[in-house]
């Protein structure tokens, strides 16, 4: 085949040129991202088939007109003037960057479509230049976004507040404290912090169930967003206990009035199954400038104040003052040294006798807690008793002082006063303790000693004040031991004599508050000695403490009361004091003169322990 004929009858050959815009265009036909092409007044040339796809509409139908008057939802499409004047700025960060749009399709539906725009020109003239644009459906990525970014703020939400309630937390609270403009409100004196302590939640907790505990909580929390401000803060800080952020711009004199509204806010009663929840509430104040110069401290000294509120008797409020202070930093300063004292078994006892009036002998003794603190000296219980059931250390020291006074026991057997008895006194947290009563019986079985020489002594108030179920339950435990148990600082409470009839113990203790008015009060004696005739009747004993004068002696005496200890008697002493005492008593020809004894004087004593 010659080479004439092998040209004859062929197509004519495709320059390179041709060729490349051949492949450019069956690219751009089957890309899969949507591709227009625009003139500078932004009206639709060409689109390829995905852009097609993507709106629903041909190029037939976009040819010529402007994207803003079909793609853009009709609440977000600009006036038909403002499409009309458009037109492509070259110089405009439209180019530099993707845009993200809310756009429709032919069929109404809504997508997210992700841009691009290029500015190309094939010719020199203004009128060459083209803009391309570059369409994706992104809307999965962009819901999956939201979707994770939802998640974000809820976590967030979540980590800043409070489950229960939706107040603030902890958390929160320290970020608003910690802000430069709460800083330099603070700074200003226009900041005040309330804690709020709902007044006796546990109660609501225990007759009414948690079910009505939290409807509570979440009532408060109601009642404090009311009344916050627009720029309070309402926190959830634990339990029962709320904190409210005051803004403060006519200064701390506002707190007291926001303290108000909350007190009456609270005092709306709350029904919880056709039954009405009346809530009471104590609350610390504090503004800025008392005494506290960041937010931490506003709350240390706020708390302060709601200490002193409950302490007077709840449902008020209370501010912050140097003296609330001072006594603060005492507290701690005792919570510090008790919690040491514990752990370095800084205690000891000292030894009260008692004495049976029919035949002026020592029967027993009663054992008394003292603490040797290492910088005020030996301390009696009423300087550190009541901080010590606040801290939960109570029942360890009730132990420690009934191992001390079980050593003392026995080792006045071992002196030779094999017959006393010795009564030691034990609190609610003890009682609680369904492990006490093994522990006394192997207390006393490893010493060798009768459990009917030991009398357990139990406040009568302790009655009042926990369930007396548990209470008698713990006393009939006691009793199966062959101990004994005394009702102490009888006449304080509000029903002993009923207690007396409730509870099966072998004696009562006659407050001292009672004996110190037998001289000047006639009704008092009168009482007295009714009680004790009842006690003999019901084959109860009964001890006269706090006994200080010869006239009291007497008086009880005449009245057949059977034992009395106090300051009349001995005071109480340490150990070997005591045995010393013993002695001498024995050896003087009548009783002895216990003005002169030799006992080891101590502080006035509060509360017997």
């Amino acid at each position: 085949m010659t080479h004439r004929d092998t040209d004859h009858g062929t197509a004519p050959a495709l320059t390179c040129a041709d060729a490349g815009a051949a492949l450019f265009h069956r690219i751009v036909a089957g890309a899969h991202d949507g591709i227009v092409v625009q003139d500078m007044d932004a009206r639709i040339e060409w689109v390829n088939p995905a852009c097609e796809r993507l709106y629903g509409w041909t190029l037939a139908e976009m040819h010529g007109r402007k994207p803003q008057e079909f793609v853009l939802p009709p609440e977000a499409r600009p006036p038909a003037e403002d499409i009309a004047r458009f037109r492509y700025d070259p110089d405009s960060a439209l180019f530099r960057r993707y845009q993200l749009g809310r756009h429709i399709r032919r069929d109404g539906t809504t997508f997210w479509n992700q841009q691009g725009f290029a500015l190309i020109a094939s010719g020199p003239d203004p009128c060459d230049r083209r803009v391309v644009i570059t369409c994706r459906d992104v809307t999965d990525q962009v819901s999956t976004e939201m979707a994770l970014r939802q998640v974000q703020v809820d976590l967030r939400h979540a980590a800043h507040h409070d489950d229960l309630t939706g107040l603030a937390n902890r958390k929160r609270l320290a970020e608003y404290l910690d802000a430069p403009d709460i800083r330099a409100e603070i700074a200003r004196g226009r900041l005040g912090v309330l804690v709020i302590d709902i007044d006796k939640f546990k109660d609501i907790n225990d007759t009414l169930g948690h079910g009505a505990g939290d409807r509570t909580l979440a009532h408060v929390a109601h009642a404090l967003a009311r009344v916050a401000g627009p720029r309070d803060l309402a926190c959830r800080t634990g339990g029962d206990e709320f904190l409210l952020v005051c803004a403060l711009p006519d200064g701390a004199v506002a707190l007291d009035a926001r303290a108000g509204d909350v007190l009456r806010a609270l005092g709306q009663p709350l029904m919880w199954r056709d039954q009405t929840i009346r809530i009471g509430a104590s609350i610390g104040a504090c503004a800025a400038g008392d005494g506290a110069t960041t937010g931490e401290e506003m709350i240390q000294c706020a708390d302060a104040a709601l200490y002193d509120a409950k302490a007077r008797g709840r449902g008020r409020m209370i501010h912050y003052t140097a003296n609330l202070g001072r006594a603060q930093r005492a507290r701690q300063t005792l919570a510090r040294d008790l919690r040491e004292a514990v752990s370095r078994d800084q205690f000891t006892i000292h030894l009260q006798p008692q004495l049976s009036l029919a035949d002026d002998r020592i029967g027993g003794c009663e054992a008394l807690i003292r603490w040797n603190h290492p910088q005020r000296g030996l301390l009696a219980p009423a300087a550190f008793l009541d901080a010590a059931d606040g801290l939960g250390l109570l029942a360890d020291i009730d132990y420690r002082s009934m191992t001390m006074a079980l050593d003392a026991l026995r080792a006045l057997d071992e002196a030779g006063y094999p017959d006393l008895t010795m009564s030691i006194n034990v609190s609610a947290a003890i009682l609680a303790d369904v492990n006490y009563p093994g522990l006394l019986d192997w207390a006393l079985q490893s010493r060798g000693l009768n459990p009917g020489r030991i009398c357990i002594e139990v406040l009568e108030t302790t009655i009042l004040d926990g369930s007396g179920a548990d209470v008698m339950s713990a006393v009939a435990r006691l009793k199966r031991l062959g101990v004994r148990v005394a009702l102490d600082d009888f006449g304080t409470g509000y029903a002993g004599l009923s207690h007396m009839a409730s509870f099966e113990v072998d004696a009562i203790k006659l407050d001292r508050s009672m004996i110190a008015r037998l001289e000047q009060d006639p009704r008092n004696r009168v009482i007295v000695r009714a009680i004790i005739r009842l006690c003999g009747l019901l084959r109860m004993s009964v001890v006269a403490e706090g006994v200080e004068t010869e006239a009291q002696r007497a008086m009880l005496r005449r009245a057949n009361c059977p034992v009395i200890q106090g300051y009349g008697l001995a005071r109480p002493m340490p150990l070997d004091a005591l045995i010393g005492w013993l002695r001498t008593r024995a050896a003087a020809p009548g009783p002895a003169d216990t003005a002169a004894a030799a006992a080891r004087p101590v502080p006035a004593p509060g509360r017997a322990r």
